[in-house]
């Protein structure tokens, strides 16, 4: 009778550890082709997101650019009209600085944003891009006689 419970028990272990085995490999398989299929999901949602980019880029650099210089006699165009959202730059060419602000001087109220809050000298820039509609007066913080105005529209 032992020997049967002994052969019995060897029985079950055999029978136990081969069901672990098999239920172990059932496991292992899907985890495996799922690791495979991720990256490859990955790759396609990235691929249009480069390509919307590409085609964004063009765009860009077909934008309007609007330059307005400031010289030894005030600024130059003195009045430029633009769509909302172009840039202008204003240039200084003169022999002394520039500063670029809203009116009225020197609070710059009419137009908080379009203030350069540091002057420049000759050679520098300041670009300001408008994105509100308006008439709006400009001056040289420094030598407020010199004056323009941009006219942005819709």
């Amino acid at each position: 009778m032992n020997k049967l419970y002994i052969a019995l028990a060897v029985i079950a272990i055999i029978a136990i550890g081969g069901y672990m085995m098999m239920r172990g490999q059932k496991t292992t398989s899907p985890v495996s082709e799922n690791t495979t299929t991720v990256p490859t999901q990955v790759v396609q949602e990235v691929t249009p997101t480069v390509e919307a980019m590409e085609k964004v880029s063009p765009a860009e650099e077909t934008m309007e650019k609007v330059v307005v210089n400031y010289t030894d006699d005030g600024f130059s165009p003195k009045s430029v009209s633009v769509k909302v959202g172009t840039p202008v730059t204003f240039i200084n060419q003169s022999s002394t600085p520039m500063w670029v602000a809203s009116a009225p001087h020197p609070q710059h109220t009419d137009l908080p944003g379009f203030d350069q809050l540091k002057s420049v000298e000759k050679g520098g820039e300041y670009t300001y891009t408008f994105q509100k509609a308006g008439n709006w007066k400009y001056h040289n913080h420094l030598a407020a006689s010199n004056f323009g105005s941009v006219t942005v529209e819709e």
